[in-house]
Order: C-alpha cells, then sequence, then structure tokens
C-alpha cells in the first residue's frame, strides 16, 4: 500500500506541477468564459496548495514510522505551518500595507522589504502545503505473523 501511495503522489506531483507551470496557457484556454479574476487566483492558490500538500505526503509516506492510528498531527502543523499562514493572511488582507502606512509613514525602504517578503504568494502557499501533508499521519496494515508453530485452520 505505501508503494502504491509512494506512485500516486508522485504522478500527482508531476501533474499538479504541470497545471501551475501552464497556468497562464490554461487561463488564456478558459478566457471565452469570462471567469472572474479572483476565482482563477484562488485556482492557483488551490493548485500550489495541492502540489505543496503532495510534496509534504510524500515524505511523509517515505517515513518507515509505524503509527498506530491515522490522525492530523496538530502540533507539527502549528510549528511548521504558522509562519506561512499569518504570512498569507497579513499580504492578502492588506493588514501589512496598514502597518508600513501607519508606523513607518510609508517608508520607501520598509515598503520594499515588506513587499518583497510578504508578496512572495507562492513560496508561502506551498510551505504550508507542505505543513499540512507533513501532519498527516497514516497507519498502514501489517500483515498478521505467521510462526511455524502455530496451527492454522
Amino acid at each position: 500500500m505505501r508503494l502504491v501511495l509512494i506512485i500516486f503522489s508522485f504522478i500527482n506531483i508531476a501533474l499538479y506541477y504541470t497545471a501551475y507551470a501552464y497556468f497562464d496557457n490554461i487561463i488564456s484556454a478558459l478566457a471565452v468564459y469570462n471567469l472572474p479574476v479572483s476565482l482563477l487566483n484562488f485556482l492557483k492558490f488551490i493548485i500550489i496548495l495541492i502540489l505543496g500538500f503532495m510534496i509534504g505526503f510524500l515524505i511523509v509516506i517515505s517515513m518507515k514510522r509505524g503509527w498506530r492510528k491515522n490522525y492530523f498531527d496538530i502540533k507539527t502543523f502549528l510549528l511548521a505551518g504558522c509562519i506561512p499562514a499569518v504570512a498569507l493572511l497579513l499580504y492578502k488582507t492588506g493588514f501589512v500595507n496598514m502597518i508600513v502606512s501607519r508606523l513607518f509613514n510609508s517608508n520607501l525602504t520598509v515598503s520594499e522589504l515588506a513587499f518583497y517578503f510578504f508578496s512572495r504568494e507562492t513560496i508561502w502557499t506551498i510551505w504550508l502545503g507542505v505543513a499540512i501533508g507533513a501532519s498527516v499521519r497514516l497507519k498502514f496494515k501489517s500483515s498478521p505473523r505467521k510462526f511455524k508453530h502455530q496451527v492454522i485452520d
């Protein structure tokens, strides 16, 4: 089962990476439908998030750990995913621009620093996806051991 999931993850990573690489061509093909820009931005965000999730999930299923049950490790997610989640929320809501304009009086150096640090949505989204994927814990069924001295009906 682990091997099937690893192969499935590699295939999904290749597909989502291809979708992200050709996203501009996909947008031009969808231009005839006059889709709103916010939907296209959300679609791009979801593609990148799933790509990051599959990378993180591949890391977890490649490890030879034996968990007792399937669960989502919230502690791992909070440790690894709080920085990108906060960065995405601050930048998308415009809170960073408000802080720069009010506290620093729109200082050019601080504005450029905040822009270049927070505007890398792709990096933050992939990091968040990897954190979500690395927080998934799966228990793989192990085959019951058959001992030579046991009688099996």
